[in-house]
C-alpha cells in the first residue's frame, strides 16, 4: 500500500501560503510538507530550506534528510504555485495518472541538441562538474555510466546548434563562441520541467543526493531536476505517455482561459479543466 508524502515547493519565502495550500489539499493528502527558505515559524510540517531559488533541487536535497525514515513510500512534489487538478488524491493518485507505483513521473524532457531555443543550453554550455572547493563530481556517475543510463531513454550527449543563438542580441552569439569548445556538455545534461515530479522512496535516495550534487555546482534546477531523475530510475515516465495533458502555462494565449475564473479560486477548483494534471503558473496571491 501506498503512503504519499505531499512536498510542497516555494521558491520564495511566502508564508501566507501555507493556509491557502493546506486548505486547498489537506482534505486529499494526509502528509502535507512545506519546503519554504529561512523559514523561521513553529508549525511542525514546514521545514526550512537553504538554497538559491535557482537551484531548488537542493531544497529537496535538504528536505529529504527530515523525511527519509518516515516509511513514505512516494513523494509527491509540486510548487507552491501549482494548483493540482481538484479529482486527484492520495488514494487514486496512480490509477488517475495511468502509473503504475514503480513508476516515477516527470512532466516532460527536452533534449538539449534538438532544441531551437536556447534557454537550457547557455545554462548547460556553462556549467562544470569539476569546481574548485567542492567535490560533488564524486557523488554521480561517471560520465560513461551516464551515458549508459541515457541511452535508455533515447537522450543523446550530442552537440548543440548554433541556430538557437543567432538573433539580434550579440552577447548570445558571443556566450556560444566563447564557449564553443563546449557545445557538447563535459557531462550528460538532459532538460525538463521541474515544478512537478512523482518519486518511489526506491529511487529518492539516488535523486536527492545527485540534486545536492547539482546544487553544489550550482546547475539551473531545469536542467538538474531532469538529469538526476534519469540517473536515478530505469521507470520514469512523462505526460505524453499518461491520461493527463501538461498544465504547463507558458504563453499569454494558454493562460487566456483563466480569465474566465474571476481570479476565484473556488470557480477554477469547480471547474477545473478535467484533461489537465495541474495548472501552472497561479499566482496564489492574486487569487481569492
Amino acid at each position: 500500500m501506498s503512503n504519499i508524502a505531499l512536498l510542497i515547493l516555494y521558491n520564495h519565502r511566502y508564508d501566507k501560503n501555507i493556509p491557502v495550500l493546506e486548505n486547498l489539499y489537506s482534505k486529499r493528502f494526509s502528509n502535507i510538507f512545506h519546503l519554504i527558505p529561512f523559514y523561521d515559524g513553529d508549525k511542525d510540517n514546514v521545514i526550512p530550506v537553504y538554497e538559491h531559488s535557482w537551484y531548488f533541487q537542493g531544497y529537496i536535497s535538504q528536505a529529504y534528510t527530515h523525511l527519509k525514515k518516515k516509511g513514505f513510500t512516494h513523494f509527491f512534489i509540486v510548487a507552491d504555485d501549482m494548483v493540482l487538478n481538484p479529482a486527484l488524491n492520495e488514494n487514486n493518485l496512480f490509477n488517475e495518472m495511468g502509473l503504475a507505483e514503480d513508476e516515477c513521473f516527470l512532466d516532460y524532457l527536452h533534449i538539449l541538441s534538438k532544441l531551437d531555443w536556447r534557454w537550457y543550453q547557455l545554462r548547460a554550455m556553462k556549467y562544470k562538474l569539476k569546481q574548485r572547493g567542492v567535490e560533488a563530481y564524486r557523488e554521480l556517475p561517471s560520465k560513461e555510466e551516464a551515458l549508459v543510463q541515457f541511452k535508455k531513454y533515447g537522450i543523446p550527449h550530442a552537440k548543440m546548434s548554433i541556430k538557437p543563438f543567432l538573433s539580434s542580441h550579440l552577447d548570445y552569439i558571443f556566450t556560444y563562441l566563447v564557449n564553443y569548445k563546449r557545445r557538447i556538455p563535459d557531462y550528460p545534461l538532459v532538460g525538463g520541467y521541474a515544478d512537478i515530479a512523482l518519486i518511489t522512496a526506491e529511487a529518492m535516495d539516488k535523486f536527492t543526493k545527485y540534486c545536492g550534487a547539482f546544487s553544489a555546482t550550482k546547475l539551473f534546477v531545469e536542467l538538474a531536476i531532469p538529469t538526476a531523475l534519469v540517473l536515478s530510475t530505469d521507470k520514469l515516465r512523462l505526460s505524453k505517455e499518461l491520461k493527463f495533458k501538461s498544465g504547463a502555462l507558458w504563453t499569454p494565449e494558454e493562460k487566456a482561459f483563466l480569465d474566465n475564473y474571476n481570479y476565484s479560486l473556488d470557480a477554477l477548483l469547480k471547474d477545473f479543466p478535467k484533461e489537465r494534471l495541474f495548472l501552472h503558473p497561479i499566482k496564489l496571491s492574486q487569487w481569492k
